[in-house]
């Protein structure tokens, strides 16, 4: 399929979202309200609704081994939608995203053809990035229907990628159920996957027939427990396809509240083996631990994470929120076909912010990367960076990485970030 294809079927499908999101809305209204009321409803719902402005820009360069320039991108995203009010127990949203590069385009988008520079994925687009339905008119449930945002536990598995400029969505159904206090259930079925990518790119998409599940109980001093499930089905990436079941133990204790003193860890396991039409056949697993002491403003983690791979594919997470995890570098998108360990330990500060500030974190992080089998020396990773609240709205990060590829790892690479955000 060419690019003015995808672009004019994404249009189509994003139209039809937004138009029976319309539709929708306004047959619940139509259906509660005789004919005089008809209106007032509605125009209450439109006006007790909220606007959503997104700006964010940001300057990042990369120095990639093996590229004779590195990569400068200068990128602008800005997002406006709007909420609506309930009425008859539904609301609606529709956003609009749009990608812009100021000045050159001195970087590989993966669309742009500037195959001479490292990587920068953040390709000028111009979308539909949500259109969805809520009903939420029974007590203890929610329906969510179109293009939307989801974001399963801490983003290891699925999640929306919002580092990146162009935002993952997922036109979806999902149902939330909160029966109890303390429990919930999750399920979400995807259709299609907007990536971070874009439209233009071959692969900006995913296609397909995917099913997630997730339940979690918070015991309260007890901890939260987790469990979970991801079917995924990908027509156009078949190698992704998997199913993947596993489960997560988190909890936080307190050692002395009046010195804001405490002690929290993750425990976390799964299991992936191949699903429809993956070519491999395959069954690995996933380990996470990690460990918090935190006192005052100061905190200490530590933790270990680890992919399976058997020498022909590893662990696959390909709707991840990858660059929360194994270094801010991104070396390791892809699980390597050994698998991947990664020891890290992380120090983070909460500065004392001047009264024209809001709050001020300081981090650095030091990884280090071993294949899971065969114990090839992947490399080691120092992250650090700087992340203000400024105002309520306004905010501001400067961050880097670096990354030594070791005897088996990628290219050794150093990126820099810096970022001016509002919200509203």
């Amino acid at each position: 399929m060419d690019r003015r294809s995808r672009q004019a079927r994404a249009l189509r499908v994003a139209l039809k979202t937004a138009a029976f999101a319309a539709g929708l809305f306004a047959g619940a209204v139509a259906a509660e309200s005789t004919p005089d009321e008809q209106r007032s409803p509605v125009i209450a719902a439109i006006l007790s609704g909220k606007p959503i402005i997104d700006v964010r820009y940001r300057f990042e360069t990369n120095d990639t081994d093996g590229f004779d320039r590195r990569a400068i991108a200068n990128t602008i995203r800005t997002r406006f939608g709007y909420e609506t009010g309930v009425v008859a127990g539904i609301r609606a949203l529709v956003e609009f995203e749009n990608v812009a590069v100021l000045g050159d385009d001195r970087f590989n988008s993966m669309v742009n053809g500037r195959t001479q520079f490292p990587i920068v994925a953040d390709p000028a687009a111009t979308e539909i990035n949500r259109a969805e339905v809520v009903f939420s008119g029974i007590d203890g449930a929610e329906i969510r229907f179109g293009r939307q945002r989801f974001n399963l536990l801490n983003q290891r598995f699925l999640g929306a990628v919002d580092f990146r400029q162009n935002q993952q969505t997922f036109d979806a159904a999902r149902l939330f159920v909160t029966p109890v206090k303390g429990l919930s259930f999750d399920y979400l079925h995807i259709r299609r996957v907007h990536r971070v990518f874009g439209d233009d790119h071959p692969f900006g998409e995913f296609e397909g027939d995917s099913h997630v599940f997730a339940a979690s109980y918070d015991a309260g001093r007890l901890g939260v427990v987790s469990a979970y499930g991801l079917l995924l089905d990908l027509e156009n990436s078949p190698v992704n396809s998997s199913a993947t079941w596993g489960g997560r133990y988190a909890n936080k204790i307190e050692i002395d509240e009046t010195a804001g003193a405490h002690f929290s860890f993750v425990a976390e396991y799964a299991s992936q083996r191949d699903h429809a039409r993956n070519p491999f056949n395959y069954r690995e697993s996933y380990l996470h631990g990690e460990a918090t002491f935190a006192l005052r403003s100061v905190a200490a983690i530590v933790g270990y994470e680890s992919l399976g791979g058997n020498g022909a594919i590893g662990f696959s997470t390909p709707l991840a929120t990858l660059h929360k995890f194994q270094g801010l570098a991104d070396a390791f998108l892809v699980t390597p076909a050994q698998g991947i360990e990664d020891v890290y330990a992380t120090l983070s500060l909460r500065l004392p912010a001047p009264t024209f500030l809001h709050k001020a974190n300081l981090f650095v992080t030091a990884h280090d990367f071993e294949s899971e089998s065969g114990e090839l020396d992947f490399g080691r990773e120092l992250d650090a960076g700087l992340m203000i609240a400024i105002t309520k709205h306004w905010s501001a990060e400067l961050s880097g990485a670096v990354f030594d590829g070791g005897d088996f790892g990628p290219a050794d690479r150093s990126i820099v970030w810096t970022s001016l955000r509002f919200q509203y």
